[in-house]
């Protein structure tokens, strides 16, 4: 039996859940399932791609890319969050409290900071929203922070201004008893809400045979009735639901926008 080995390619908010998704996987299906969260994202993203990591929970946007240049993917599920009621989630804009910044119009000539070139939420979320604007600011600067839980960092030291940040990320931190994140977040405001979308997807490789992918599909989507949910709803997940690759076409239309609009 084929061994799986699970990453996840999205915020701290997905490791819990992660870690639990493997265990409940394993019970359930008797296919070993292991949550390698030491492997860095970047890496492990690259070892999903080339089949070396089976399983991933990847950003929708990620996905596109990766699948409409090469099929290599099965999709299993996509999440429904802690606090919501859709799969769908969207990002914040996120500045300072005493900023003095209410609304988009008055970003102009503020510097914006996102967390990776290739992130849906920190930084083509914004650029497709942008792109849908009549009059969109323009940054005196742009810079990249690796994280979003650095963007937030980031803005609470005065380094930059602004940021698009996951909106789980954020509701994550904020029920977190961290102490460095608490200081972080009292001195943060979210000024909008912009572009929902569907949630990230877990998928697996295409070198995974069809047996095994198609077992740990149906274990997913039977969580929703199983007694492990509630140990995963206290670790952020309120459930999980079937997804087909069309449910990812808004990624794609999001960031033909954003590729369209070039503000800096």
């Amino acid at each position: 039996m084929q061994a799986i080995t699970l990453i996840s390619c999205l915020g701290e908010n997905t490791y819990p859940i992660c870690a639990l998704l493997a265990d409940y996987l394993t019970e359930q299906t008797g296919i070993p399932v292991r949550f390698d969260q030491t492997t860095p994202w970047l890496e492990a993203s690259e070892k999903l791609a080339n089949g070396q990591i089976q399983m991933g929970w990847i950003c929708g946007l990620l996905y596109t890319l990766q699948q409409d240049r090469q099929a290599r993917y099965q999709v299993l599920a996509k999440p429904i969050f802690a606090g919501h009621s859709k799969p769908e989630y969207f990002s914040y804009l996120v500045v300072r409290r005493d900023s003095g910044i209410q609304s988009i119009a008055d970003l102009a000539n503020k510097r914006l900071v996102i967390n990776d070139p290739d992130s849906y939420s920190g930084n083509h979320a914004l650029w497709a929203h942008w792109a849908k604007l009549p009059n969109p600011p323009t940054f005196a600067q742009v810079s990249e922070s690796g994280s979003h839980s650095n963007s937030l960092r980031m803005i609470a030291a005065g380094e930059t201004d602004v940021a698009a940040i996951d909106c789980t990320v954020f509701d994550y931190w904020l029920k977190t008893q961290k102490p460095e994140m608490q200081t972080v977040l009292g001195q943060l405001k979210a000024i909008e809400q912009i572009n929902p979308a569907p949630t990230p997807p877990l998928v697996m490789h295409n070198s995974v045979d069809n047996d095994t992918t198609q077992t740990i599909r149906q274990a997913l989507l039977a969580l929703n009735h199983s007694a492990w949910l509630a140990r995963l709803q206290a670790a952020g997940l309120q459930g999980l639901v079937a997804v087909q690759d069309q449910d990812y076409d808004f990624m794609r239309e999001s960031y033909r926008l954003s590729q369209g609009f070039k503000p800096f």
